[in-house]
């Protein structure tokens, strides 16, 4: 028998473990997009920091290969939805971690409006509901690329193709849970956490607009609140 072989780690943890600012933006993270652990988020600054040690090694060579493997690094990084087919190699060194997180599958199948919630997205894709391309994708922080952002969508043999199927996604139903979920928060006095959904491509600041959403949807809850007299 030939020697046990080991598999390489495919992410580095932080330096200070113990950093309450880290700590916080970690959580963050965990909780707007939906990852099972922090694991998860560092093998995505793993991948997003040898993209960029990638692209400022090649800056530095001045020879055909570094020209030719730009080129090819440019061409992934629009492929991947990473930069604007117009963009140079400096917009790659300008990357962060919400642009890469934001090209998930687990994200990308709450945007197109198949799941309920990031959580719901992540069951869909890990019990083998969600398909890329006419093939099953298993793994929620599947990179997915541009060209098949358009073939996204539920499994041909999916329970949830059913319409009387119990879980099925239904934009009206999400609605009306939603409403349903914000009363009872406003009853029981807890601030409400529910995702906001967003064109990220109609706006400059995704993370803005989100909040910008989630107040608009509360000033909208006052609005429509009973008064003494209909009560």
């Amino acid at each position: 028998m030939g020697d046990i072989k080991r598999f390489k780690k495919k992410y580095t943890t932080p330096m200070h473990p113990w950093n309450a600012t880290r700590i916080g933006l970690e959580r963050e993270i965990k909780r707007k997009y939906g990852v099972a652990n922090k694991a998860e988020i560092w093998k995505m600054e793993s991948k997003l920091t040898s993209f960029k040690d990638q692209a400022k090694q090649l800056l530095t060579r001045t020879d055909a290969q570094a020209a030719k493997e730009l080129e090819q690094m440019k061409l992934r990084m629009v492929s991947l939805g990473l930069i604007k087919a117009s963009g140079v190699m400096d917009d790659i060194l300008g990357l962060q971690l919400r642009d890469i997180m934001n090209r998930r599958l687990q994200t990308l199948v709450l945007k197109k409006r198949l799941a309920r919630s990031v959580k719901h997205a992540r069951q869909l894709i890990v019990h083998e509901h969600i398909s890329v391309g006419g093939k099953k994708i298993t793994s929620p922080s599947y990179l997915v690329l541009v060209s098949e952002e358009g073939s996204i969508g539920y499994a041909p043999d999916s329970a949830m193709m059913q319409s009387e199927h119990p879980e099925a996604f239904s934009e009206e139903l999400m609605q009306r849970k939603q409403a349903r979920q914000r009363a009872k928060d406003k009853k029981r006095g807890v601030k409400t956490d529910e995702i906001v959904v967003f064109d990220e491509s109609a706006i400059a600041d995704p993370e803005a607009a989100a909040k910008d959403a989630a107040a608009d949807a509360s000033v909208a809850d006052l609005a429509v609140e009973p008064t003494a007299e209909n009560k």
